[in-house]
C-alpha cells in the first residue's frame, strides 16, 4: 500500500508539469502571432537591394524579394536626414513570389533636391498571407556625379570642392577656423551638429544644382549660395571665405533655433548671416532708410535684384545696430527668446523694450515706438492740431474763387456756341483729313514714307 506522502508528491509533480506545458504552448502561440504581426517577415526574404545615383534628377532605388506566398505590396519609407517626418511611396512591381520593385526617389521627395542631401529609407514588404518584412534603415546621398569631389573638414563643417588649388583651400580653411569658432560662441552652441558645404567652381555648373530662380536673378547673378537648414547643407559658388561664413551662419542659426516652430523673419536670418561675414561693409540707418522697405515688411526676400540688394544691406545694418548699440549679451538673449518660440515683437520688447517698428525707428534715428514728438522748446510756435492756420483759410478762398471763374468762362463759351451759325463740315480739317486738299501728284508715289 503506497504511502500518502508518495501519492501527494506524484500529484504535485504532475500538476507542475501540466502548468509548464500549458505556459509553453501559450508562449509559442504568442511568438508565432508576433512573427506575422510585427514584421518578423514570415517566409519573405530580401535577395538584393540597389542604389543608382546619376545627377541631375536620378536616385534609383530597387529591392528584390521572394516568398512562398505571393508578394502583394512594397512600400518605401523615406525622409531627408535631419527631418522628423517620414513619407512613403509605392515602388513599381508586378505581384509574384519573386519580385523586383524600383523607384526614382527624386521624383517623390520634392520638386527640388539639393545635391549633397542624404536620404534615409527602408522597405516594408507584405505577402498575400499578411506577413510583413521591414528592412533596416539605410542612407543614400544624392551626390553631383559630374565631378570628382575632394573634402576638407574645419570645425563642424565638411567642405566639398573640386578644381581648386591646394594653396587656395588651405588659406580659406585657416580663416574659417576662427570664423566658425566665433559663430558658435555668439550662438552659444557648445557642440554644433555636423554641417556640409558643397562648393562649385563655375557659374555654368550651378544651373542644374541651384534651386530654380527667375531669369533676371539668374542672369544678374544675384545669389551666390543657398542654405538648407533642415539638411544642415549649403551650396555655394566659389571658394570664398565670406560666402562660406554667410551660409554656415544660416545653418548654425537654424541649430540654435531648432525648437522654434514660428517663422523667423528673413531680415533677421539674412542680417545675422551677413553680419558674421568679416568682409562686409555696413551702412548706417540714416543712409539706407529712405530707399528701403519698413522692417515689418521684410519677412521674406523678394523683388528685383536691386531691391534684394538693399534688403540685404538694411538687414545687415539692423543686426549690426542691435549688437553695437545694445551689446552682444542682449543679442544672445534675443536669440534665446526666439529659440523658446517667442514671437519676434515679444522677444524684442522683452530684451530691448522695442517692438519691430520701434527697432526700425531707432535704427533710422527717428522717434521710436510711434510715441508723440517732444513738446516744442520755449519761444517756438507750433499751431494746435485743432486750430486751422490763417494761411489755410486764404488758400481755400483763393481756390474757390478760381473755380468759380473757370465755371463762368465755360458757361459763356457754351452759350456762344449755341448762338453761332453751324460751320461747314470741312471746316477745321487738316490737309491729310480733307480729300479736296490732297495734292494730285501724291497718287504717283510708290507708298507711305
Amino acid at each position: 500500500m503506497p504511502s500518502p506522502f508518495s501519492h501527494s508528491a506524484f500529484s504535485l509533480i504532475t500538476l507542475r508539469r501540466a502548468i509548464f506545458l500549458a505556459l509553453t504552448g501559450v508562449f509559442l502561440v504568442l511568438m508565432l502571432s508576433a512573427s506575422s504581426l510585427y514584421a518578423a517577415g514570415g517566409d519573405i526574404e530580401v535577395v538584393a537591394t540597389g542604389e543608382d545615383v546619376k545627377f541631375p534628377g536620378n536616385v534609383d532605388l530597387s529591392v528584390t524579394a521572394e516568398g512562398d506566398a505571393g508578394i502583394v505590396e512594397v512600400r518605401l519609407f523615406y525622409r531627408t536626414v535631419g527631418s522628423q517626418i517620414w513619407a512613403y511611396a509605392y515602388p513599381d512591381f508586378m505581384p509574384a513570389n519573386r519580385i523586383t520593385a524600383s523607384l526614382n526617389l527624386t521624383g517623390e521627395v520634392s520638386t527640388y533636391l539639393p545635391p549633397g542631401t542624404e536620404v534615409e529609407y527602408y522597405y516594408e514588404i507584405t505577402d498575400a498571407q499578411g506577413n510583413v518584412l521591414r528592412t533596416e534603415p539605410t542612407v543614400v546621398e544624392y551626390e553631383d556625379t559630374r565631378f570628382d569631389w575632394e573634402e576638407v573638414k574645419v570645425g563642424p563643417l565638411t567642405l566639398r570642392y573640386y578644381d581648386q588649388s591646394d594653396l587656395r583651400v588651405r588659406g580659406v580653411v585657416r580663416s574659417l577656423e576662427a570664423d566658425l569658432a566665433r559663430l558658435q560662441r555668439v550662438l552659444q552652441l557648445e557642440q554644433a551638429d555636423e554641417i556640409k558645404g558643397v562648393i562649385y567652381s563655375r557659374r555654368s555648373h550651378t544651373l542644374d544644382a541651384f534651386p530654380q530662380q527667375s531669369r533676371t536673378t539668374t542672369e544678374q547673378q544675384t545669389f551666390q549660395g543657398f542654405a538648407f537648414p533642415e539638411q544642415n547643407l549649403f551650396l555655394g559658388l566659389g571658394m570664398d571665405r565670406g560666402l562660406i561664413v554667410h551660409e554656415s551662419a544660416h545653418l548654425l542659426l537654424g541649430q540654435a533655433l531648432s525648437d522654434r516652430r514660428l517663422t523667423t523673419p528673413a531680415w533677421f536670418d539674412e542680417g545675422f548671416a551677413s553680419y558674421m561675414d568679416p568682409s562686409v561693409k555696413i551702412f548706417s540707418g540714416g543712409s539706407l532708410n529712405d530707399r528701403t522697405n519698413p522692417l515689418r515688411a521684410m519677412n521674406t526676400v523678394t523683388g528685383t535684384p536691386h531691391s534684394i540688394g538693399t534688403f540685404y544691406q538694411k538687414s545687415l545694418s539692423v543686426v549690426a545696430f542691435m549688437v553695437d548699440e545694445f551689446g552682444e549679451a542682449s543679442f544672445q538673449q534675443f536669440i534665446a527668446q526666439l529659440g523658446n518660440d517667442a514671437p519676434v515683437d515679444a522677444a524684442l520688447t522683452s530684451v530691448y523694450g522695442l517692438d519691430v517698428d520701434g527697432l526700425d525707428a531707432r535704427w533710422a534715428g527717428l522717434p521710436s515706438g510711434g510715441r508723440e514728438p517732444a513738446p516744442p522748446s520755449p519761444g517756438t510756435f507750433r499751431p494746435a492740431p485743432d486750430t486751422p492756420s490763417p494761411i489755410l483759410f486764404f488758400n481755400s478762398w483763393l481756390l474757390g474763387g478760381l473755380m468759380l471763374l473757370v465755371l463762368a468762362a465755360v458757361f459763356i463759351q457754351y452759350v456762344a456756341s449755341k448762338l453761332r451759325p453751324a460751320p461747314y463740315p470741312e471746316e477745321g480739317l487738316q490737309p491729310w483729313e480733307d480729300p479736296d486738299l490732297w495734292d494730285d501728284d501724291d497718287s504717283d508715289r510708290d507708298g507711305p514714307y
